[in-house]
């Protein structure tokens, strides 16, 4: 048997593969199974002890091939029993009870256990094979007008809200169940869809998902802090947040909420309903007519206090004030201190963590709408690599953009997006509370 395993090592050297020393016993005992059973071919008779020394080197190399094959076959086989592809809808794991398939490069999922955890309905018509999605109530013109030749197809159809969806790997039935790909029924509905490469996992939102102190490990965090409480972010950044899953934190003057009168600020029912949707309300002020740094101690005191009282009126806390004109000085900070645990002010630098003084947070860039993605990109970047917390300060959110502080919705997408395809372990997405809890620790 050691002549054996000699003339057997010394032909794998002779071949143009890969050796594996360690596997000389596997190969004779392979090649015993051959003797046992069916015989091994060669060019002249089959198989015998004897005709192990003349031997081939191709027929060597199959066998060397088969037996990597083999165990590469096996480890993979393993690995992917052994780490399932997860769904994680607003930050829970999803737990349909069967696990997502992978076909053509897609995740595919029960319709009916993804488009429920978004809020959508879902019928089934058998006589067409089709699966309806909707939101709120179906509309009768919703359901789809389908030919009577088109209802004889096999194929199944998904329809959304009326609309029927394509897709390159169409939904199928398996098992008696209707199964479509993930990302093309959360976004139909309108949410955002990231892949989580390092946690194989398929990440949905359509509400933001403010972080809890287990997912921050140290990674950069990054702050939406937006001045003034402007109409025009609840209708159309507080919609996009929801779709990217992402906080933000809106510091409004509690001076100029609305009341009735036809302004660009918000009004306290869209206030709470924001505070509801998962935004932290913040400060901006009472008036915010005059930088904080030329007021007396008495009117300075008036602002910050009577900002706070009327806030909170409408929302359970308000803990955090964006400071108006970026006054601000020790006198005012001191002053800050009475009423809020935090406070922003714009320098144009990044923030440290642990904090350095969460009285003093730093704006890393103010958004306007001469500012471009790149610039936006930059400091985001800047952060991930330094394990920094970027905060950025805006304003307006505006497809006309006419002030110097507004932006249009497809910028502040873009960004969002940009932030939600890092994926949390790279960057937290936190208000600026939350922010402070994470970075003071």
């Amino acid at each position: 048997m050691n002549l054996l395993i000699k003339a057997i090592h010394r032909l794998i050297f002779l071949c143009p593969v890969v050796p594996i020393r360690t596997n000389l016993q596997q190969i004779v005992k392979s090649l015993r199974l051959y003797k046992n059973s069916e015989p091994f071919q060669t060019r002249r008779s089959p198989f015998t002890w004897l005709d192990w020394f003349v031997i081939r080197r191709s027929e060597m190399r199959k066998i060397v091939t088969g037996l990597l094959v083999g165990a590469i076959v096996s480890s993979t086989a393993v690995a992917s029993a052994a780490s399932p592809t997860t769904l994680v809808v607003n930050g829970q794991e999803s737990k349909p009870n069967v696990p997502l398939q992978i076909i053509q490069g897609r995740a595919l999922a029960p319709v009916r256990a993804v488009a429920e955890d978004l809020g959508a309905a879902v019928k089934w018509d058998d006589a067409h094979r089709t699966v309806y999605v909707f939101t709120g109530k179906q509309k009768k013109n919703d359901s789809f007008d389908l030919s009577e030749t088109e209802s004889l197809a096999p194929a199944l159809r998904l329809v959304i809200n009326g609309k029927e969806i394509k897709s390159e790997v169409p939904p199928r039935l398996i098992n008696g169940r209707a199964w479509v790909p993930v990302r093309d029924l959360a976004e139909a509905l309108g949410s955002g869809v990231q892949w989580n490469a390092s946690k194989k996992a398929v990440w949905i939102t359509n509400k933001i998902v403010n972080p809890s102190a287990n997912d921050f490990n140290g990674q950069a965090m990054i702050t939406f802090s937006y001045d003034d409480g402007l109409d025009t972010f609840y209708d159309f950044a507080l919609p996009l947040h929801e779709k990217y899953g992402i906080p933000a934190t809106d510091n409004v003057i509690a001076g100029k909420i609305k009341d009735g009168a036809r302004t660009m600020y918000l009004d306290a029912d869209q206030i709470k309903e924001m505070n509801n949707r998962g935004v932290e309300i913040g400060s901006h002020s009472y008036s915010h007519e005059e930088g904080l740094t030329t007021l007396s101690d008495k009117d300075l005191d008036f602002e910050l206090r009577e900002s706070k009282a009327v806030l909170e009126q409408i929302v359970p806390k308000v803990q955090t004030i964006g400071i108006p004109f970026s006054m601000y000085d020790k006198r005012v900070e001191a002053a800050v201190k009475k009423y809020y645990k935090a406070a922003r002010n714009f320098e144009h630098l990044q923030n440290e963590v642990p904090l350095e003084d969460k009285l003093w947070l730093h704006t890393a860039i103010a958004v306007t709408n001469e500012t471009t993605f790149d610039q936006i990109k930059q400091r985001i970047d800047q952060a991930i690599e330094n394990k920094q917390w970027c905060i950025i300060m805006l304003h307006g959110i505006d497809p006309d953009n006419r002030d110097l502080y507004e932006i249009k919705p497809a910028l502040l997408e873009k960004v969002l997006a940009y932030v939600a395809s890092l994926g949390r372990e790279q960057i937290l997405p936190v208000n600026t509370i939350d922010g402070v809890s994470l970075a003071g620790k």
